[in-house]
């Protein structure tokens, strides 16, 4: 059972240091099993019960981490959202998702002053819910990706093996808690090999210049980045001195996870860090991480995103030619379904099958994705969903039409543009003005698009790739 592998591992690498903070504070895998312990204890008494499904707004720390895994074994289900969410969102979503529990502040935990006198026979091991990842549907209305511990900890174990994680990687977790590179790839994946994990600050603008210090600092031999971090760090470290150069040069992998990694961000990577890039590929239903890149010769073919597991199935469906398809899934680490306001949706086909909606072929065991047709792009890692600002833009009674889009970027991966077609006799400059009010009111900053451009008339079609296709020359 992999609940009870998980748990061992605890107890095999008990007295060895687990994470590191970015205080420097040092917790071994006793200590953090034990306060994972105390969460369990502390959520009872918060009236927590099987199944109870608990709302985390916060950012990045170590007791995020410990809720996660406190979940996993107290039979709860960790609703992980970004803290920039607006206020009315988080009421819609809470409506769906039936919570009652909102956790803003992960401090007030006070695990220190809580006595452990839990068991661990205690623990819930059958295989419960434990994961509620936020999305959005067609309609724009919050949907939840909803995850029982089988798959999650199937997924880990899966991937650690895949990334080649044990004992000795050392990796740093920079990524957002709430989706899926920073609970699969760089969490859960390295605690079920007992690595050892770097927790520092979730990387961001403001932070950049000082990415390196505490990787080179605690000797990270493993590093996950999206292909937005890093082509920052292209721009930032055009001219990397020595002491990066020497402490990049030993690392073991570097992957890039979240969204595509076009050639050109990185070769320029190589070109100044002298250090290759491999690329990962997965997305949230299908478990996460699910195929990664191994060798050199993988390295050098664009768009390959690696091989995956003996368990996982891959096929191609046709998709809309010039050497597109459509990729389907197959894998024991599918999520449960879709939580809706109409009940659990499991998308699959009658052969297990998921449509992924991402472009691209299978070739000889080997994956490529080239493009993605989804309503839901990726932007900087982070899921975004072009049907919300759709919606949120229609707020506006003047407008007749809209149609969002993302479009390749070099920093972003993806950067995302919005399409309006007005009603007549309505002043545009007075109406973008109202729109742009709308979308930062109602969105997050990384959802509020680049531009936006008026149409007199826009076509819609049942294919977003499509009309994706004749807009992006517009832009």
């Amino acid at each position: 059972m992999v609940k009870k592998k998980f748990e061992n591992i605890f107890k095999i690498y008990s007295k060895r240091i687990f994470i590191i903070d970015s205080r420097g504070i040092k917790i071994s895998y006793k200590q953090f099993y034990e306060s994972v312990l105390k969460t369990i204890l502390i959520l009872k008494k918060k009236g927590c019960k099987k199944n109870t499904k608990i709302i985390i707004l916060d950012e990045n720390s170590v007791n995020y981490l410990i809720i996660l895994v406190a979940c996993i074994f107290g039979g709860f289900v960790a609703c992980p959202l970004d803290p920039s969410i607006k206020k009315e969102r988080i009421k819609k979503i809470k409506k769906l998702y039936k919570s009652k529990l909102i956790l803003k502040d992960l401090k007030e935990l006070k695990l220190s002053k809580t006595s452990l006198n839990l068991d661990s026979r205690e623990l819930n091991y059958d295989d419960t819910d434990c994961l509620l990842i936020n999305s959005y549907g067609k309609n724009g209305e919050p949907t939840g990706i909803l995850f029982k511990s089988s798959s999650i900890l199937g997924s880990a174990d899966s991937f650690s093996k895949l990334a080649k994680y044990n004992n000795k990687t050392v990796i740093l977790h920079c990524l957002p808690m709430f989706y899926m590179g920073g609970i699969l790839d760089t969490f859960f994946s390295p605690l079920i090999s007992g690595s050892k994990i770097i927790v520092a600050e979730k990387f961001t603008v403001l932070n950049a210049k000082n990415f390196w210090a505490l990787p080179i600092q605690h000797k990270c031999n493993t590093l996950f980045l999206t292909p937005s971090i890093i082509a920052l760090m292209t721009t930032i470290f055009r001219n990397s001195n020595k002491t990066i150069l020497n402490h990049v040069s030993t690392y073991k992998s570097i992957f890039a996870t979240g969204s595509i990694l076009y050639p050109e961000v990185r070769k320029k990577f190589f070109k100044i860090f002298k250090k290759r890039i491999f690329s990962c590929y997965g997305s949230t239903e299908i478990g996460g991480p699910l195929c990664i890149q191994k060798n050199r010769a993988s390295f050098k073919k664009n768009f390959c995103v690696g091989s995956h597991s003996k368990e996982v199935k891959i096929k191609e469906k046709a998709g809309y030619g010039r050497g597109f398809n459509y990729i389907f899934v197959k894998t024991p680490y599918f999520m449960k379904g879709y939580l809706t306001s109409k009940g659990l949706i499991r998308p699959i086909d009658k052969k297990g099958y998921f449509n992924t909606e991402d472009l691209g072929y299978y070739y000889k065991k080997t994956l490529f994705i080239k493009d993605t047709n989804r309503a839901i792009i990726k932007k900087g890692g982070e899921l975004i969903s072009l049907n919300l600002i759709e919606k949120t833009a229609l707020q506006l009674k003047s407008i007749k039409n809209v149609f969002a889009i993302g479009k390749t970027d070099f920093y972003a991966g993806q950067e995302i543009f919005l399409f309006v077609s007005l009603k007549k006799r309505i002043n545009k400059e007075r109406a973008l003005k109202k729109i742009n009010l709308i979308l930062k009111n109602n969105l997050r900053p990384v959802e509020v698009p680049k531009k936006i451009l008026f149409l007199d008339k826009i076509n819609l079609v049942s294919e977003r790739k499509k009309n994706k296709d004749q807009l992006i020359k517009l832009i």
